[in-house]
């Protein structure tokens, strides 16, 4: 139920339970479609995620290990784990931080933003169906409403 108090909307318990319980069935089923997607191209969600944001997120200097970590929310050895794969694969180059020996610093290569404009072009048409299924809804409202939610999730993690 829906509570308008001179046109500002007041959640309630139930409005707020449903949205988080479709949010929820959502993110699976939207995974588990990526990771039948990504399949073709050797990668896992999480391992895309990986990939995604190091080509993505290019900082000068690259990104550690636990930076990335910390922003795609996946714990460090499987990092570790996925960078090395990509290294082998040429996606990354993988140097020794300057200053830390213990760090490493992780940069995408040309072949990393190939692969990821490859996967986006073999994804498209499906990932067209999908938000086609909209019907008619302003698709630019939802994708800023999904920014909104990513980036205050993103500044309040738990």
């Amino acid at each position: 139920m829906i509570i308008k108090e001179s046109s500002v909307t007041t959640l309630t318990g139930p409005l707020i339970a449903e949205c988080s319980t479709w949010l929820s069935i959502v993110g699976k089923l939207f995974t588990t479609r990526m990771g039948i997607l990504l399949a073709p191209h050797g990668l896992t969600p999480s391992q895309f995620s990986i990939l995604h944001h190091v080509t993505r997120q290019r900082l000068p200097g690259g990104q550690s290990i636990s930076q990335i970590a910390v922003a795609v929310e996946v714990e460090q050895p499987a990092v570790t784990k996925t960078t090395a794969k990509f290294q082998n694969l040429g996606l990354v180059r993988i140097e020794p931080h300057p200053t830390d020996k213990r760090s490493k610093l992780v940069h995408a290569t040309a072949e990393a933003d190939r692969l990821l404009g490859m996967i986006y072009q073999d994804m498209g048409p499906d990932l067209f169906k999908v938000f086609e299924s909209l019907n008619g809804s302003d698709i630019e409202v939802f994708a800023s409403q999904l920014k909104t939610l990513g980036r205050w999730l993103d500044q309040n993690r738990l």
